[in-house]
């Protein structure tokens, strides 16, 4: 569940449960105001009262504006004369309504002591009235607010971790590029100043070749990853037979996998399993995961690529009978460069292949795990694999 859902969850419940105490308050506030101390408190102030039982806490707020409108009216009065009694008659009617048998002497003829403290009285009881609603609105806002705050937080430490990954992985390129770098400029260097003997020559040239191949690949791949992660990029999806895709993939790998010395056992059905892809980014995916096992496995290691249909979904599975991963790196495997710099450095990976196929799959609204022994039993795979590489993916609907 993600931070913002989460969040929303939480202000749905606290206005609900908000809203229910407040309203059970506000009953039983109104229910006293009402049936106890108006039709006890009024009548007491305004024998004038026709129907005492017609009191009610809206007739409270009706007299608070009534009193306040009367001291209004006694300035009038003084100072203009029409005015203020135009606004008595207005007061004199407007009590009649409620049913004041006297209303010319109501209210009108009250002191000016006398009605501000009625003015006190009546605003004191509609604090009341109104106090489980500020209280409740209070409350709410507060732990709402609070809610934010936590989520500026929690905000605000990713983006520190996001930085930190990022200077790390500014670290770690230039920890993986500067080794063959060095390499082709010391070789450079000497056959530009004819240090090497001619019988040696193609041999450095060779090794300056495959140095200069590993930069390119260190490049393109962080190119791939930095691409993926931008805002402004789109798959280019379309229904395509996956099984297709896999056995593509298979044909393209074949030969590292036989010159690796290893073995490779194929499971693809021949059914079509349509999805919606972008074949040239999911075939990215696919292959950075069969190059991942090629690579660091010892020789003779058994690789198996299967394609499996799950009803809703379409799953990849790259699997093999090398070691398995230890604990703490796969809690990270799919971050960048979480490889460890000898393996970068004695066994030609990145570190960048298994985060771009994770953010592949998730483009795709699919996602790909890792599963080792001894949780791969009920995928059924074979008892000589440790490990596998699942990507699950939508299938289209039909």
């Amino acid at each position: 569940m993600t931070e913002e859902v989460r969040l929303r969850k939480f202000i749905t419940k606290r206005f609900v449960v908000t809203l229910v105490l407040v309203g059970v308050a506000e009953f039983f506030i109104s229910s006293f105001l009402n049936h106890v101390m108006l039709p006890s408190v009024i009548p007491a102030i305004f024998p004038e009262l026709s129907d005492p039982a017609d009191v009610s806490a809206g007739t409270v707020i009706f007299l608070l504006v009534i009193l306040i409108l009367n001291v209004i009216a006694g300035f009038l009065d003084k100072l203009i004369p029409a005015g203020g009694r135009v606004l008595s008659l207005y007061i004199t009617r407007e009590l009649e309504k409620i049913g004041f048998a006297a209303p010319d002497s109501a209210i009108t003829d009250m002191s000016l002591k006398d009605t501000v403290f009625l003015i006190l009285t009546f605003v004191a009881i509609v604090i009341v009235m109104l106090a489980p609603i500020v209280i409740g609105a209070w409350n709410f806002a507060g732990k709402v607010s609070s809610e934010f705050r936590k989520l500026d937080r929690i905000r605000a430490d990713e983006q520190k971790a996001q930085d930190r990954k990022r200077y790390l992985m500014i670290s770690d390129i230039a920890h993986d590029l500067k080794t063959p770098m060095t390499t082709v400029s010391g070789y450079a260097r000497a056959l530009s100043e004819g240090m090497i003997k001619p019988e040696k020559q193609q041999e450095y040239l060779d090794t300056i070749t495959a140095k200069t191949e590993r930069m390119n690949d260190i490049i393109q791949m962080l190119f791939n990853y930095s691409r993926l992660d931008s805002d402004g990029f789109e798959l280019v999806k379309a229904p395509l037979d996956i099984c297709e895709l896999a056995r593509e993939c298979v044909a393209a790998s074949y030969t590292d996998i036989e010159e690796a010395g290893d073995e490779i056992d194929i499971d693809i059905p021949e059914e079509r399993l349509m999805c919606q892809i972008d074949k040239v980014q999911l075939a990215r995916s696919i292959n950075n995961l069969i190059t991942n096992a090629v690579k660091h496995n010892s020789k003779g290691t058994k690789i198996f690529i299967g394609v499996k249909d799950e009803i809703d979904s379409a799953r990849v599975f790259v699997a093999d009978s090398g070691e398995t991963i230890p604990q703490e790196l796969e809690e990270k495997l799919f971050e960048p460069f979480v490889m460890g710099d000898e393996s970068r450095s004695t066994k030609g990976g990145s570190g960048l292949g298994l985060s771009v196929s994770k953010k592949i799959a998730e483009l795709h609204d699919g996602r790909l795990k890792l599963v080792q022994k001894p949780d791969m039993g009920r995928y059924q795979l074979g008892e000589e694999y440790n490990k596998v590489f699942i990507i699950s993916l939508p299938v289209e609907d039909n």
